[in-house]
């Protein structure tokens, strides 16, 4: 098949191979900063706050996002998305334990990660050659 410009297609929206390595990519990130953060909180009176724990954990899902952005070719918005909602589940099951989409404050935080993986998407997207 092929379109208006005569590009080939092959008539699929998304790459799972792409969202795969935005997933691990941010769960990756959030590892490392997971250990950082228990290095110093270990080797000093510091203590982290849920405030920045939960930046934290938004910065590392938009950084998956972006690589997955970064590695497909169009609709990047939707690879981010889709990132932000996978890595929103693992965390929520981790987490929440048993509680999936029952409280208001779990789908407001489901919404807000899956709109900063869509500008994460968007961001990676901008950069793809």
């Amino acid at each position: 098949m092929a379109n208006k410009n005569n590009r080939e297609i092959d008539g699929y929206s998304l790459r799972p191979i792409a969202i795969l390595k935005g997933f691990v990519l941010s769960q990756f990130l959030l590892l490392c900063v997971s250990v950082a953060l228990a290095l110093a909180v270990y080797f000093s009176s510091w203590q982290a706050s849920p405030r920045l724990l939960n930046v934290l954990a938004h910065v590392a899902v938009f950084g998956g996002a972006s690589w997955a952005g970064m590695c497909c070719h169009r609709k990047a918005w939707l690879h981010g998305v889709a990132v932000g909602i996978l890595a929103f589940l693992v965390l929520s099951w981790i987490g929440y334990g048993e509680r999936f989409f029952t409280t208001w404050l779990w789908w407001k935080a489901f919404l807000q990660m899956g709109l900063v993986a869509m500008f994460g998407g968007v961001f990676g997207g901008l950069f793809v050659h």
